[in-house]
């Protein structure tokens, strides 16, 4: 937000500022308000003075320039060579004298022109970056002050501070609430805007009458009619107030409404009155489906939950939010009436993020603006229309308010807030603060009941008074200490350890971690994953109804996620297009779910996607499917937490194959029989229609499941000193035969000696029978306590062989 200092002295004394506007910018930080760029527009200025042209003459070697005698102030005259001709003596001009630097980094200095010496240069508003276009230099009235700066002269000596506003400081989103805030840190008096108003006697009631059905979303509304206006460009202090902090003038009517917000933080609405049918405003819901056309011009739609201005026809306004096209003040308006209103902040932000429109109004009615001001406002607001525009205001105004909000008084000790402080707090300065800022004190005993203004919607119990006696004492004064160590630190929790860990692994296996946010948009989540029927056969917790956002940023975050895998998906996509054609990802975070019995749950899941293949000129890329990747890095994690039973099934059913991933390229994971999870590659479809030209996978484990029992015990074995044989074995098999299912055969048969078994090579051959393939085996045997013998070797080999031949019928080849 955009404060300007000269329109903030007219409440608060802050002369001492303009020269070091850094000390008042450092003093609002340190008093919660950070100051984040400060810009003095006079320094833009500098050496840029009011002139007067004692003579001119033509250039004595140039018929196109003119030589002229300019005098700024004092008896000091200015030999200046000037190419402009709409000029001549006698005229006040704007002179940039040697020292200036104009806009394009262009330095004034004193030069010589075609062979006579020029020592400054007159200006049009263009060289000064005060317009696009000029047809020559600027001549300003005859009164003005010759040798005047010219940024105090044109209202350019202005200081302005970009201020970053708290959701809790909504009071100070205008110049008169940081006056106010000023006012406190500084001590200083406050001087409040004039609200006085003179009327005509008439009744506003008796030209537009109103009706508040939806008093829930709007406790108060203040309403005056105007008569006789008339709409014009807005008078020169009035723009150039607006334009100081980056707003724009409309017409007369249209900036008063914004000045006045800018001024007391108090949005308001003008409505032409020639257009509001029925002559009644009736503030309540919208009706779901109807359309309405804003300001500028834009259809939406309503739902039936936004609030809404409307005439006995249809929406006029959207409540808090932004103006109907067809009831906007225009050239011809004659009659206006004025809107002033409290609306609940919760109203107008739903209403703003579920249409996307932010507005000024609309800003500040989400964080809340003080209901008490609502009728300084409106009369502010009449006063100035009146001033500008001209007309007659009505009495009688609208001021619907059955339920004033008050505000709950709040008791404290001076002993708590030493308590709390780490310091001893001073009574008299307590009471000072409070007055400050505007609450009421009373005492009785040793106990403070403090009542805050209804503007600070921040103040709500003990501690918030002690945070406002720390913040204006200064938060330098809270002693530094160290916490005395009474008791042991706490343990870390388990699950966050197990979480570093899995981190740690697969940050070491060539991962990247992401973090995603856990709000996603139902239909795209929808679109990717498709039945989630397949999802909890994976032995992931999932189900069709989804949990949704009461209040969401926008459609793209209106659920919870229910997998990790569409953001991972996201991210893949995202990192491609932007040209990284290799990747590893991992996320740990958790999903949600709705249980049986309608209650909401989450569960801990880990997440990881891999897409393309790393090459150089030093190795040859192999073509396999990366999911063989994904595979490696999933057995390293169950590795290091201990696991050791685990298998991987690719289901028979595709049906329990998700619909993102390729059926001929999945797998489920049991844990101890139990299915916990899934690798995949993304279907080639996928893959495709996101025009991502390398293969990709992903995978998805319950940590839940992973985690249970951990940290797992291990169980030290010393080395074995004796050797270790090793027997290879080629055995031919249909290509439908699953190795793993061979190797857990061999595992189970040659149990007692065999220390590993492994596949070490795989011929698929124009020499090997159609469906069938040669798989190579080879088996580590050992006893822990003795060399081994033929005798016991060739009896653990040929257990091994009969059990292949009885349960797959096979034969070494």
């Amino acid at each position: 937000m955009k404060i300007s200092l000269k329109w903030l002295h007219d409440y608060v004394d802050v002369t001492e500022f303009f020269q070091k506007p850094e000390v008042l910018a450092e003093a609002l930080t340190r008093g919660g308000l950070e100051v984040e760029e400060i810009t003095n527009r006079a320094k833009d200025f500098n050496h840029v003075v009011i002139g007067h042209i004692l003579e001119k003459d033509k250039h004595p070697n140039a018929d196109k320039l003119s030589l002229c005698r300019v005098s700024t102030g004092e008896g000091v005259v200015h030999q200046i060579v000037c190419g402009a001709q709409n000029h001549k003596a006698g005229d006040r001009v704007i002179v940039a004298l040697p020292g200036a630097v104009l806009p394009g980094n262009f330095a004034i200095k004193k030069s010589a022109v075609r062979g006579v010496d020029s020592a400054g240069m007159l200006c049009s508003l263009k060289e000064l970056g005060l317009a696009t276009e000029s047809e020559g230099i600027a001549i300003l009235p005859a009164d003005a002050p010759v040798g005047k700066a010219y940024a105090e002269y044109g209202g350019y000596d202005d200081v302005t501070f970009e201020l970053k506003v708290t959701a809790n400081r909504a009071d100070c989103l205008s110049h008169f609430g940081l006056a106010r805030e000023v006012s406190t840190l500084f001590g200083k008096e406050l001087k409040v805007p004039s609200s006085e108003l003179k009327t005509n006697g008439k009744s506003s009631k008796s030209e537009i009458a109103l009706d508040v059905k939806a008093f829930d979303l709007c406790p108060r509304y203040a309403g005056r009619f105007l008569k006789g206006v008339k709409v014009g460009p807005s008078p020169a202090w009035l723009k150039a107030r607006l334009e100081s902090v980056g707003m724009n003038s409309i017409n007369n009517i249209v900036d008063v409404t914004n000045y006045v917000m800018l001024e007391l933080g108090q949005p308001l609405h003008a409505f032409d009155a020639a257009f509001i049918n029925g002559k009644k405003i009736i503030v309540d819901r919208a009706v779901a489906g109807e359309k309405f056309i804003t300001l500028d011009g834009t259809e939406i739609a309503l739902n039936g939950a936004e609030l809404t201005i409307r005439d006995v026809n249809h929406p006029v306004c959207l409540a808090g939010v932004v103006g109907g096209k067809n009831s906007g003040v225009s050239d011809s308006t004659t009659e206006v009436f004025l809107e002033a209103a409290y609306f609940l902040p919760m109203s107008a932000r739903k209403t703003s993020r579920s249409h996307g429109i932010d507005t000024d109004s609309s800003y500040r009615f989400a964080r809340g603006v003080d209901p008490d001001g609502t009728l300084r406002g409106l009369n502010r607001a009449a006063a100035l229309i009146l001033e500008v525009a001209g007309g007659e205001a009505y009495a009688d105004h609208h001021d619907f308010y059955p339920n004033p909000v008050k505000k709950a008084p709040v008791d404290i000790t001076i002993k708590t807030v030493s308590d709390r402080l780490g310091y001893e707090a001073e009574e008299h300065k307590f009471v000072d603060f409070m007055k400050r800022l505007g609450c009421e004190i009373n005492k009785k005993g040793e106990t403070f009941t403090v009542l805050p203004p209804t503007f600070r919607f921040d103040i709500e119990q003990d501690m918030d008074l002690v945070e406002e006696y720390a913040r204006l004492n200064g938060y330098e004064h809270i002693p530094e200490a160290l916490p005395a160590l009474a008791a042991a630190p706490s343990f870390q929790d388990k699950t966050f350890m197990l979480n570093r860990t899995t981190s740690e692994l697969l940050r070491g296996e060539g991962f990247q971690q992401a973090v995603n946010f856990a709000f996603v948009g139902s239909k795209a989540q929808k679109a990717f994953l498709g039945s989630l029927e397949a999802l909890k056969a994976t032995g992931l917790a999932a189900t069709e109804k989804e949990i949704r956002i009461l209040n969401p940023l926008n459609e793209e975050m209106d659920v919870m996620r229910s997998s990790l895998s569409f953001g991972l998906f996201k991210n893949l996509n995202h990192n491609f297009h932007s040209g990284n054609m290799q990747g590893r990802l991992f996320e740990i975070g958790s999903t949600f779910f709705v249980k049986d019995d309608g209650s909401f749950a989450e569960g801990s899941r880990a997440g990881m996607a891999i897409w393309g293949r790393a090459s150089n000129l030093w190795n040859k890329s192999l073509d396999y499917p990366v999911v063989y990747e994904l595979k490696a890095a999933v057995e390293v994690l169950l590795k290091s937490l201990n696991i050791s039973s685990y298998t991987w099934v690719t289901p028979a059913n595709k049906s329990e194959v998700p619909e993102f991933l390729h059926q001929g390229q999945f797998a489920q994971l049991l844990v101890e029989g139990k299915k916990v999870g899934f690798i995949g590659t993304l279907h080639p479809l996928l893959l495709e229609d996101n025009k991502i030209r390398v293969p990709a996978a992903l995978a998805e484990l319950d940590l839940d499941q992973l985690y249970k029992g951990q940290p797992r015990p291990y169980r030290i074995q010393s080395v074995s000193k004796f050797p270790i044989v090793e027997r290879d074995f080629a055995f031919v098999m249909p290509k439908a035969l699953k190795v793993g299912d061979v190797l857990k055969d061999i595992r189970k048969a040659g149990a007692g000696l065999l220390l590993n078994v492994d596949v070490f090579d795989l011929y698929e051959g124009e020499k090997m029978e159609a469906g069938k393939k040669s798989v190579a085996i080879r088996i580590w045997l050992q006893d822990k306590n003795a060399t081994l013998q033929e005798t016991q070797i060739n009896e653990t080999t040929t257990k091994i062989l009969e059990s292949l031949k009885k349960n797959f019928d096979l034969s070494v080849r």
